[in-house]
């Protein structure tokens, strides 16, 4: 018969792994809902992945916010391919502090998950002021603000050049290496996303004595058509800090005189080289600037890069695009992006100028 201390020791050394139990259900119970809420619909390149693989793409935007606000890709299709009663996919993957890297790698990833729905793509890239910043291999692979962007575009082959990359410091290429080891798991990959639904969603409905939705967010393919669903602030106090940090960046940007160089191994030449190779074409583009933004271009130097580019472009067997659009500083109110009233006028512009440059609307 067992003693009444030893029934105790036996439970003391049993708790232990109870409680081991415990946490390790609440973490699968935490990852499920995860994968049941906010990642249960990809966003950006894999939302693009996957409608990639149902049928064929016609165009991608690729870009900045800037991108995002100003080309709604129905409108783009509309002029594009008037009269026809079903058009080709276009989609919009303009994102706030996305690079040129995180692009050429996404574009990169499609490309070879999806050769036959991607071949013969047009790429439109925005060149602001008629030249892109040209992007180098010192150059960071991600925004510093927002490096976890990186994370679903990169792929095995890509970790050891992201290790060796000067742009980002040692402990955020360590710390993307080690989320990228442990891209799987939703509640560590999603994090900032789970972050921001509990922000903006969750804690409201809450707080309002309302059971929080399942917070899966707006169908696949939304957050690709434009104006809508954007990555930037759009209330009265973002709109001001917007406005104060244009200002300072036109002045910096007014102010340099450093030419920008050749665009030779560049994020911008590997994009254009690897969509030329699967039969498609990459083709630049000027945005819609505020006027601090074009006194920045109006410069001898950034005149001089202006055609320096436009006589690359030409040698890279493509073009870059000014629409014909009439626009001032009230159609941006943050002196960064378009009014989303005005994004379908813009879209219509470019499909015009892409035509008139002798591009074909034939997919």
């Amino acid at each position: 018969m067992t003693s009444v201390p030893a029934r105790a020791q036996q439970g003391t050394q049993g708790a232990p792994w109870r409680a081991v139990a415990l946490a390790l259900a609440v973490v699968a119970l935490t990852e499920a809902g995860v994968r049941a809420s906010v990642d249960r619909v990809p966003r950006w390149y894999g939302a693009a992945a996957v409608l990639a693989g149902r049928e064929r793409v016609h165009a991608l935007f690729v870009g900045s916010s800037r991108v995002q606000a100003a080309v709604r890709p129905a409108a783009f299709a509309a002029r594009l391919f008037r009269g026809r009663a079903r058009r080709p996919l276009v989609l919009n993957l303009g994102l706030g502090y996305a690079t040129s890297v995180e692009h050429d790698l996404g574009v990169r990833n499609l490309l070879v998950e999806q050769p036959h729905n991607l071949r013969g793509v047009l790429v439109f890239m925005e060149a602001p002021g008629g030249v892109p910043w040209p992007t180098r291999a010192h150059a960071p692979w991600a925004a510093p603000e927002q490096p976890w962007m990186l994370i679903d575009l990169l792929r095995r082959g890509d970790l050891v050049d992201l290790l060796r990359a000067p742009g980002l410091d040692v402990a955020t290429r360590v710390h993307l290496g080690v989320r990228y080891a442990l891209r799987d798991l939703a509640l560590v990959n999603r994090r900032e996303r789970v972050r921001a639904q509990a922000l903006e969603h969750w804690l409201p409905r809450v707080a309002a004595l309302k059971w929080p939705d399942s917070g899966a967010g707006p169908p696949l393919g939304a957050d690709l058509q434009g104006p809508g669903l954007v990555s930037f602030r759009v209330d009265a106090a973002g709109i001001q800090a917007a406005r104060e940090q244009g200002l300072r960046f036109a002045e910096a940007l007014s102010a340099s005189d450093a030419p920008l160089g050749d665009f030779r191994d560049t994020a911008e030449e590997r994009l254009v080289q690897r969509v030329r190779a699967a039969g498609g074409q990459v083709v630049f583009f000027e945005p819609p600037l505020s006027r601090p933004f074009q006194r920045a271009y109006e410069s001898d130097q950034r005149r001089a890069d202006v055609q320096a580019f436009a006589q690359q472009a030409r040698a890279w067997g493509t073009t870059v695009l000014r629409p014909a659009f009439v626009y001032d500083d009230s159609d941006l109110p943050d002196l960064w992006h378009l009014r989303p009233e005005r994004a379908s006028a813009f879209s219509a512009a470019l499909a015009e100028a892409w035509l008139a440059a002798g591009g074909s609307p034939t997919p």
